[in-house]
């Protein structure tokens, strides 16, 4: 999937430095690194923000998270023992029991855009900021090995039959989603009708059971390891600020990802973005940015008012736009590539005019965007 590197490669350096500490070894050796508490800033630094709001803001989508992750693990396990009961012959399970098992796929869909949503309103922190990012690699925009062989981070898959998948890739996009909806030959137990109407279409496949549940099962441990990880994160000025200079300005990569997808391609190569728009995750993104900057807000109102209601009226055009263009895909508009291009040209075009008044305001008030 030559998007997801492409959403890796352009998150600026803050990724790229993540990586490089990553990059070598595996993962028994590989541990997610751990985040000291930082020192908070002193009350003057910070007068007119409220950083506890952004953390408990971060923790709160963390914890919805986990519960998603939970439950589909659970339903993982379900759906392996339900497949394992017909010694992992599908056609013969979906012969005895399919109701069960269509329930179980479309709990486990379920699950996963519970986790996925949950998640998209977080990624604006989490992979903004230096002390979390590791968790977006791993858990949400990391490439393969096959996709990237130095770049990868280094970790492996242990499925229940004994085999393994070394540097697979991100978890939601490279495993999860592609097993749940099938659009990798290789994680497809069999395909079938799970509505009953006579017709197979995408995301109609009972998953392969091992896979879907070493998959399941990792997303759940990364992700209670990232929900301890916010848990013990002291968010500064800094971070913040980081987290906006770095995430505002990607546009043009969900874009790019949107075009390629089946929302919009007419024949899609990409096999992630399926269970729901990249626009709806794009809309995730920016609310958990808007909402960190609001946090922000007084202490660069005090500053600079006019600079203060640039950044607010940014906010509320990139997303009214992005918005837009969700509610109309959402109507019934199917939009073109062309389309595709030009809209991300627009936004990439909000958001570098935003990023950079964000980060006009962190020199006025010598507040340092980590690179």
């Amino acid at each position: 999937m030559r998007e997801e590197m492409l959403k890796w490669m352009t998150r600026s350096l803050l990724l790229v430095a993540v990586l490089l500490l990553v990059a070598c070894g595996g993962a028994a050796e590989q541990a997610a690194p751990t985040v000291a508490p930082a020192a908070e800033a002193a009350p003057a630094e910070t007068a007119g923000a409220d950083l506890s709001a952004v953390k408990d803001y971060a923790l709160d989508n963390s914890r919805q998270m986990k519960a998603g992750t939970a439950a589909l693990a659970e339903t993982a396990a379900a759906y392996y023992e339900l497949v394992s009961a017909h010694n992992f012959d599908y056609a013969a399970a979906w012969a005895a029991d399919g109701p069960a098992l269509a329930q179980l796929v479309a709990d486990a869909k379920t699950h996963w855009t519970t986790a996925h949503t949950s998640y998209e309103l977080d990624e604006g922190i989490i992979a903004g900021v230096p002390s979390l990012a590791f968790y977006d690699v791993w858990i949400d925009a990391g490439p393969s090995a096959a996709e990237d062989p130095t770049g990868a981070y280094q970790w492996t898959l242990e499925l229940p039959d004994g085999r393994s998948l070394p540097s697979p890739g991100n978890i939601f996009h490279s495993l999860l989603e592609p097993i749940i909806w099938g659009t990798r030959a290789e994680f497809v137990g069999l395909p079938v009708d799970l509505d009953g109407d006579g017709a197979t279409a995408l995301g109609e496949v009972l998953p392969e059971a091992n896979v879907l549940l070493a998959a399941a099962r990792s997303m759940d441990g990364a992700t209670g390891e990232m929900l301890t990880t916010v848990e013990n994160w002291q968010p500064t000025l800094s971070d913040a600020f980081t987290a906006l200079a770095v995430m505002i300005p990607t546009m043009n990569e969900y874009f790019e990802q949107w075009k390629l997808s089946t929302y919009v391609a007419e024949e899609a190569e990409e096999t992630a973005f399926v269970g729901v728009s990249r626009l709806f995750d794009i809309n995730g993104i920016l609310a958990g940015l808007d909402f960190t900057y609001s946090n922000l807000a007084t202490l660069v109102q005090t500053a600079d008012p006019t600079l203060h209601a640039q950044i607010a009226d940014g906010f509320t055009d990139l997303r009214g736009y992005v918005g837009d263009l969700y509610q109309q895909e959402q109507n019934g508009v199917r939009f073109t590539a062309a389309q595709a291009d030009l809209f991300g040209g627009e936004a990439q075009a909000k958001a570098t005019a935003l990023a950079g008044q964000v980060s006009q305001a962190a020199a006025l008030l010598n507040v340092t965007i980590a690179e």
